[in-house]
């Protein structure tokens, strides 16, 4: 099977075209045609308001792909831990929520077992998924998802779908009804065309409205024609649509409206991007990619269920949070040997903070969020760099939209007066103190138990001024934001921590900074977590400190992050030596903006800097997005990054050690102002006049079982294991 269907094809290499080369001090176009660079897959995808249909195509087919079916013919049921996809923009936290927990990743279990009779026959896969989903107040329901896939021919370059048949239905286990069923299914090679058929019906009623689906292309794919409805999420009730295209436009039709767009003219927005290294180093030659020591899947034995578990950077992953206490065991297979870890749990993280400074005259015209924690609103500031102003143009409202403040309001800014602010595109939070001539940026890291920090000891004493985060707190001292003991009265008598190696805490006085066991919140603006001011190593006064806000200006700090989620806590596994197991941190670097590295030529946000996180393949962090109006309503129904870096960009810690190369892309064609062709305007026509398909050809697949399987995950993220 593919692992995704567009309603027209995209040739990779044009839709890059424009971009391979780079930017012109990039060296990309030296890079050995061998190299990763110029290797590894790129992913790109054509995207209308038309194919908004395909969206759940495309994400059934990608994560199917990632089972890897086809290589566990007639090996029985197995396991597979599948990686979350859709949702680009990915959820997020309140804006006054404090955090670290970043990118971590998220696994899906999925049962698998793929049959054929013969090597004449065709491949039958099943899946089953068992999720929770949550529809609203008082509709939580536990839900099993059934999948059956007959495949009689894979994909080839002339037939790039296929020929297969894929019928889903999910079921309620609270009662057995079902919720919802669909069936995607290829074009018969026999008829002549290519195309495909998609049909969802919302059995429940959750969303009151079905998704019907049939596109039909030539053999070569040039042409081709679409019908669809599909429920319209803005108006209520569905919307219809019809799709003709040919190789040089695509034409639309709503029944009101018809639009022509450029197929050879188009914009792109940019989902993934790898970094590869510049030039030649140690371990490493020049075009290579950037590959970083991720996690790996585990087993352990819960309540006499063998179960299986995630480890990596950002901590632990099990399907139940609570299944994996402090001090249990968890097995490894390493080269066919069974490895036990032991788990650790702390209620909080150290985190290292690096100060990176940013001169105020860079940050002129540039927006930052603003708590005011006196009266609790939450302001978007602007700074003008002549006269050094910060200035309320904005306010949330109930609605957590902003408001704009007419007339826009002058912020208050004392001297010597530390001040918190938020950016997403400069990495989160930002410090400023009144009267300095620059702000600063936070690079963090967690703190693991071989940090070098320790030095060999077992404890380590930590000292704070700001922002000193009480020990032992009640559920009703977080629900008032009682979180913080008094600031220190000078650099001379600051607080005392102690942040103990083996149990990964830090305490006050031999308690627990954080909560109390079993407490938890209900309210406030620390039920995401809490987060201490900065704390040192060495005592403030030797550090020639004279003021307590002085500790916000040490280019080297720690932070403790501590609550009542999971997120907020730490988590990790130590060998039999007693040693934690540790990974590869984030790449953290800034990066400023030019209309030279924008893949679209795009000069809106020229000199705008970002502060950019790679987690390794696909997963570079950091390009803030915004809501976007694309059918033109006056309502945003979408989000994008604000910017698409072109290929072959130059960045890194110092701004040249890695290039950047786009791996997985969206594109959009531009709106053409040709008159329509007489061949395409009859080809809509057709198009309207297809069938849809119905739930007639629908056959039930939740009728078998779902199978128990005790094994490890023979596959992990589209990974065999």
């Amino acid at each position: 099977m593919p692992d995704g269907m567009n309603l027209v094809d995209v040739d990779t290499g044009s839709a890059n075209s424009s971009v391979t080369a780079g930017a012109t001090i990039s060296p990309a176009v030296t890079f050995a045609a061998d190299t990763d660079y110029h290797q590894d897959e790129v992913s790109a995808h054509m995207w209308d308001v038309t194919t908004q249909p395909l969206d759940t195509i495309n994400d059934i087919l990608k994560s199917v792909a990632q089972t890897r079916a086809d290589e566990f013919v007639n090996d029985g049921a197995y396991l597979a831990l599948v990686e979350t996809v859709g949702d680009e923009d990915g959820g997020g936290q309140a804006d006054t929520g404090q955090s670290s927990s970043g990118q971590a990743t998220e696994l899906e279990p999925w049962i698998v077992n793929s049959t054929r009779a013969s090597s004449t026959a065709a491949q039958v896969t099943r899946v089953w998924i068992e999720q929770e989903e949550d529809f609203g107040p008082g509709a939580t329901f536990t839900n099993t998802i059934h999948a059956r896939a007959v495949v009689t021919a894979a994909p080839t370059t002339s037939n790039p779908n296929g020929q297969f048949k894929l019928d889903f239905g999910m079921v309620n286990q609270d009662d057995d009804s079902l919720m919802f069923r669909g069936t995607l299914a290829t074009t018969p090679a026999s008829t002549g065309k290519l195309g495909f058929t998609f049909f969802e019906e919302d059995v429940a009623g959750l969303f009151g409205e079905d998704t019907r689906v049939a596109v039909e292309t030539s053999l070569d794919n040039t042409t081709g024609i679409a019908h669809m409805t599909a429920p319209d999420w803005e108006s209520g009730g569905t919307v219809e649509y019809s799709v003709a295209y040919d190789e040089d436009y695509f034409l639309r039709s709503d029944g009101t409206t018809t639009k022509l767009l450029d197929r050879n003219a188009f914009d792109r927005n940019i989902w993934g991007y790898n970094l590869y290294h510049a030039t030649d180093g140690t371990g490493f030659t020049a075009g290579e990619r950037v590959n970083l020591n991720g996690g790996f899947s585990f087993t352990f034995d819960d309540q006499g269920s063998t179960e299986f578990g995630w480890a990596d950077y950002w901590g632990i992953w099990t399907p139940n949070p609570d299944a994996l206490p402090d001090g249990a065991t968890v097995t490894r297979e390493v080269e066919g040997e069974a490895v036990d870890y032991t788990v650790l749990r702390a209620p909080g993280k150290l985190i290292r903070v690096e100060r990176q400074v940013l001169p105020l005259a860079d940050m002129d015209g540039e927006t930052f969020e603003f708590w005011d924690w006196a009266t609790g609103d939450q302001f978007l500031i602007e700074y003008t760099h002549a006269g050094t102003v910060f200035t309320k143009i904005a306010q949330r409202d109930n609605e957590w939209n902003w408001e704009t403040l007419a007339p826009a309001e002058v912020l208050t800014i004392n001297n010597g007066e530390w001040y918190g602010f938020w950016s997403e595109g400069l990495g989160g939070n930002l410090d400023f103190v009144g009267g300095d001539t620059d702000m600063t940026a936070r690079t963090q890291e967690f703190v693991s138990g071989d940090d070098a920090i320790f030095s060999g000891g077992s404890s380590l004493t930590l000292y704070a001024l700001t922002q000193p985060l009480r020990a032992g707190m009640t559920a009703n001292q977080v629900n008032l934001d009682d979180v913080f003991m008094n600031d220190a009265p000078d650099v001379d008598t600051p607080y005392a921590y102690n942040f103990e190696k083996a149990t990964r805490s830090l305490q006050y006085n031999s308690v627990d900074v954080g909560l109390l066991p079993g407490a938890e919140p209900t309210q406030g603006n620390f039920m995401w977590g809490m987060q201490s001011g900065p704390m040192s190593t060495e005592t403030p006064a030797s550090l020639g400190l004279s003021d307590i806000w002085d500790m916000w200006s040490l280019d080297t700090y720690y932070i403790y992050e501590t609550g009542v989620n999971d997120w907020n806590q730490y988590s990790a596994l130590i060998d039999g030596d007693g040693d934690p197991v540790t990974y590869d941190p984030p790449i953290n670097f800034f990066y400023t903006h030019t209309t030279a590295n924008d893949a679209d030529g795009d000069a809106t946000h020229d000199g705008k800097k970002f502060m950019l996180n790679y987690g390794g393949d696909r997963n570079l962090w950091g390009i803030p997005g915004e809501d976007v109006d694309t059918d033109g309503d006056g309502s945003p129904d979408r989000w994008f990054p604000i910017v698409s870096l072109k290929d072959g960009t130059l960045l890194g810690p110092t701004g040249t050690e890695y290039v950047v190369k786009a791996v997985d892309m969206e594109l959009f064609m531009q709106v053409s102002n040709d008159a329509i062709p007489s061949s395409l305007q009859n080809a809509l026509t057709t198009a309207g006049n297809l069938s849809l398909p119905s739930i007639s050809s629908w056959v039930d697949p939740t009728t078998v079982a779902m199978p128990t399987v005790t094994d490890k995950p023979k596959v992990v993220g589209g990974v065999i294991q």
